[in-house]
Order: structure tokens, then sequence, then C-alpha cells
């Protein structure tokens, strides 16, 4: 563990040579295990008080990579500032990379309500269909929504039906919010940044998931990217 400790006061120091302000520990970085913000030209990275002392290495290099980032390419859109020409290949890579070291409780909660709603729907199908055989749960029923407008009491089958139509939008408002939380993890700045944090803190594992990435960055170390050429871990 000293020698993690060695290691991020290394980092951060060299952090702060490059004229970027780190707080390890001060906030809680705004909700987030860290945060890199910009203000014209003023940066700052912030690191957690809420992580544990294991993860400050990892989220630190991640901080420090979306600064490099931004420094080279403001829009954060692309990864020409390292990797000129990416091919698909090496972009398969570094998604591998980001689905193997995302939070897997980011979104579990999200996949396993959509689960149990799924399960629930074709219970409440089978029911329906058992009086109206033709019922298809991906069109309105026409029959059943004339019996709601000039029912005084539901019938279970009413209820059923209603239950069923709130399940859809629910899993549709689910099926947004991973497809949101997906286009972050995508995107290029993420993925730029959780390669560049797994590279300098397991090399072996990025070797594994992304070879001719790792390839790429080693030949970038010995280019104009000075930030990277100086980090040796």
């Amino acid at each position: 563990m000293a020698d993690k400790r060695d290691r991020i006061l290394e980092l951060t120091k060299y952090i702060e040579s490059l004229g970027v302000q780190v707080n390890l520990g001060k906030n809680k970085a705004r909700g987030n295990k860290g945060i890199f913000l910009s203000r014209e030209d003023a940066f700052r990275i912030d690191i957690s008080k809420n992580i544990t002392e294991a993860s400050v290495l990892s989220t630190l290099l991640h901080e420090f990579a979306h600064f490099i980032h931004y420094k080279y390419d403001k829009t954060l859109k692309s990864l020409e500032f390292v990797f000129e020409d990416l091919s698909e290949e090496e972009y398969e890579e570094l998604l591998s990379v980001t689905v193997k070291n995302i939070p897997k409780d980011f979104a579990s909660s999200l996949y396993e309500t959509k689960k149990q709603l799924g399960e629930e729907n074709k219970i409440l199908v089978e029911k329906i269909k058992s009086i109206y055989p033709d019922f298809k749960i991906s069109e309105p029923c026409r029959k059943i929504e004339r019996t709601l407008m000039y029912a005084f009491s539901l019938t279970e089958m009413q209820r059923d039906y209603i239950k069923l139509k709130s399940n859809q939008k629910n899993i549709s408002r689910i099926n947004a919010r991973i497809n949101k939380l997906n286009k972050y993890y995508n995107q290029p700045s993420e993925l730029w940044a959780r390669f560049f944090e797994l590279f300098f803190t397991d090399k072996v594992s990025a070797l594994k998931l992304a070879p001719n990435v790792c390839q790429r960055l080693e030949d970038t170390r010995l280019s104009e990217v000075k930030e990277i050429k100086r980090i040796i871990f």
C-alpha cells in the first residue's frame, strides 16, 4: 500500500507541475469518484473523499486522461490526438476495455427491474389472451379500451391490461436510461480514460483486452504527447 501511496504522490506532483490543481479527498467531486474541471486556462482535478484509498490511483489516472484529451482536443469528440486512423479492430478493443472495467452495478438495478417487469408482462398477456385470443402486446386493444371508457368498477382483466400498459411505459423509460448510460460510457473521452487508467494500473489485463491499442500507446509515448511520454509506472 505504501508503494501505491508513493505512486499517487508522484503522479499528483507531476500533474500539478503541468498547471493542474489536484484536490485529493478534499470534497465529494460532485458525487463522482473523481472529476476533471476546466475554466478558461485553469484546470482542476478533484478526487472524492468518499472513495477507498485503493481507488485513488486509478481515479486520478482517469481524470488525468481527461485533462490530456482536453488539452489536445477541446471537443473531446475524437481520439485522433493520440490514435490516428483508429482501426475498427482497435476501436472494438477500446470498447472491450470499457465494458470490462465500468462499475458492474452502474445499471444492474435497471436491468433487474426490466427483467421483473418483462416476466410479469408475460403472465398478464397470457391472462388477457385467455379472454381475447387475438390480443397483441405491441398494439393497443381497442375492445378493452372501449370497455374502460364506461367502467364504473374495473374487472380483473381490465386491471391486468392497465398494469400491462403501465409496465410497458416503465420498460421504455428504463431502456432510455440504459441507452443514455451506454452512450456516456462509449463516448471517445470515456473510452480513452478507461483504457488509460487500466494501462497504467494493470498492464497485463490491458494487453489481453487491447494488444493493438497498447502497442499504439507505447508508440505514442515517443511522439508529441509528452504528458504520456513522461509517465513511468
